[in-house]
C-alpha cells in the first residue's frame, strides 16, 4: 500500500502539467502524461486487491457507475457497423479511459483515515501550481494562436494555463475555490487562525483567477456552488449578498485588452454553443434509443455538421458544449436515465454525512455548481474535472 500512496501523490502532482503533457496522433488518438500515470497506478491497485485478496466493497456509486458503463458499451456495439474497426477501438478507449477515471473513487476510499487527511493539501498544492502557472501565462503568453494548428482556439488575453482553454480552467478552479473553503471553513470551526488566514489568501488569489478566465460558465458555477454552500452551512442570510458582490467584481477586473473573449456580453460564443447543441440533437435523432456509441460523437459530428481539415484533431470535434446532450446523442435516452441516476447518486454519496465531514460539504456544492456548469461546456467528461471530483468523492467514503 505504500508504493500505492507514492504513485496517487505523483498522479495529484501531475494535475499541473495538463494539456502540455499531453501526446496527440494524426488519427485521432491522444494520451497525457497523466493518464500514464493513472494507468499505472490501477495496476498497481489492481494487484494490491488480488495479493490481499480484497473485494471491491460495495458503494451508492457502484450500481449506478456500472449501468451506466454497461450500456455506454453496448451502445457502441450496437453500432458497431457503422464505423470502421479503427473508429470502433479508438472509441472504445474513450469508454476505457472513463472507468479509469471512475477507478479513483475506489482507489482512494481503500486509503486509510490518516492518509486520506492529507489528500486535500496535495490537492492544494497541485492546484496552486496551476493557479500560478495561469498568473504567468496571462502576463506572458496572452494567446494561443500559434498552437491554433493544433486544434486550439486563440483565447486571447484569457487566463488559460496548462489547460490551454479558459473554459475548463475556470470550471477546475471553481472546485479548487469550493475545496479551499471547506478547508477554511473546518479551519474556522477549530479556530486554526494561521492556516486560515493563508487558506483565505490563497482562496482570493483563485477567485481573482476565475474571473481572469472571463468564463461565463465559470462564474455561473461559482455563484451556483457559493450558494450551495452557504445554503448547506446555515448561512443562507448571506447568499443573495454573496451573488451580488461575485457579479459585481466584474466591473472591476482588467479592462486594458478588450477582445470578443474578454467581453462577459459576447455573442459569437453563445452562437457556437447554440449550434453545437443543435447538430447534438440532430445527431440524437438518427438513433434515439441507444444513441450513435460511446464515444463516435467525433465521427458523427463530422457526417452531420463539422467538416473541416482539422476535425480530428480540434478540440470541440469529440463532444459538444452540454454534458447532458453529449449522453443523449451519444448513448440514446437509455443511457441518458442511466446517467441522471449516477449523478443523483452522487448527490446522495455527498448528502450522507453533510452536518460531519467538510468534503460533503464541499462535493454536494462543487457539484451542483458542476451540473449547471456542465449545460454550456462538456465539463462532466473533462479528464481532470472527473478525477477530482471522484478523488474527493473517495475521501468521503470510508474503506
Amino acid at each position: 500500500m505504500g508504493l500505492l500512496k507514492i504513485i496517487f501523490i505523483i498522479f495529484i502532482l501531475s494535475f499541473p502539467l495538463a494539456e502540455l503533457g499531453r501526446f496527440q496522433f494524426p488519427n485521432g488518438i491522444a494520451f497525457s502524461v497523466n493518464e500514464v500515470i493513472l494507468a499505472v497506478l490501477i495496476v498497481f491497485w489492481g494487484i494490491y486487491k488480488i495479493t490481499k485478496n480484497k473485494k471491491v466493497k460495495k458503494s451508492i456509486i457502484l450500481k449506478p457507475s456500472s449501468i451506466f458503463v454497461c450500456i455506454a458499451f453496448f451502445s457502441l456495439i450496437l453500432n458497431f457497423f457503422n464505423l470502421s474497426l479503427d473508429k470502433f477501438l479508438i472509441s472504445f478507449l474513450y469508454l476505457l479511459r472513463w472507468v479509469s477515471y471512475l477507478l479513483l473513487f475506489f482507489i482512494v476510499r481503500d486509503f486509510d483515515i490518516n492518509y486520506k487527511k492529507k489528500i486535500p493539501y496535495f490537492m492544494l498544492f497541485s492546484g496552486g501550481m496551476v493557479v500560478l502557472g495561469g498568473y504567468v501565462q496571462y502576463f506572458l503568453y496572452p494567446s494561443l494562436r500559434n498552437l491554433y494548428y493544433l486544434g486550439w482556439d486563440e483565447h486571447l488575453y484569457r487566463m488559460f494555463s496548462s489547460f490551454l482553454d479558459p473554459n475548463f480552467l475556470g470550471s477546475f478552479l471553481v472546485l479548487l475555490l469550493m475545496l479551499i473553503l471547506g478547508l477554511l471553513y473546518k479551519q474556522f470551526k477549530v479556530k486554526n487562525v494561521y492556516l486560515g488566514v493563508i487558506l483565505s489568501a490563497f482562496g482570493f488569489v483563485t477567485l481573482i483567477a476565475v474571473y481572469l478566465t472571463y468564463s461565463r460558465g465559470a462564474l455561473i458555477m461559482l455563484i451556483v456552488s457559493l450558494a450551495s454552500f452557504l445554503f448547506l452551512i446555515g448561512k443562507r442570510k448571506i447568499i443573495m449578498v454573496s451573488i451580488l458582490a461575485l457579479i459585481l467584481i466584474i466591473f472591476f477586473i482588467p479592462k486594458s485588452f478588450k477582445t470578443e473573449g474578454t467581453n462577459f456580453l459576447r455573442t459569437a460564443s453563445s452562437e457556437a454553443r447554440i449550434s453545437s447543441v443543435q447538430i447534438a440533437f440532430k445527431i440524437f435523432q438518427t438513433s434515439p434509443v441507444y444513441g450513435i456509441g460511446f464515444n463516435a460523437y467525433r465521427y458523427a459530428q463530422n457526417k452531420y455538421g463539422l467538416d473541416n481539415n482539422g476535425w480530428m484533431v480540434t478540440h470541440s470535434g469529440a463532444g459538444t458544449d452540454n454534458s447532458f446532450i453529449f449522453v443523449l446523442a451519444t448513448t440514446g435516452i437509455i443511457g441518458f436515465a442511466s446517467f441522471i441516476y449516477l449523478v443523483i447518486s452522487v448527490f446522495m454519496l455527498a448528502k450522507k454525512n453533510l452536518k460531519n465531514n467538510f468534503l460533503s460539504l464541499v462535493l454536494f456544492s462543487s457539484f451542483a455548481g458542476l451540473a449547471v456548469n456542465s449545460l454550456f461546456i462538456n465539463s462532466l467528461f473533462y479528464v481532470f474535472i472527473l478525477e477530482w471530483i471522484w478523488i474527493v468523492g473517495g475521501l468521503i467514503e470510508s474503506n
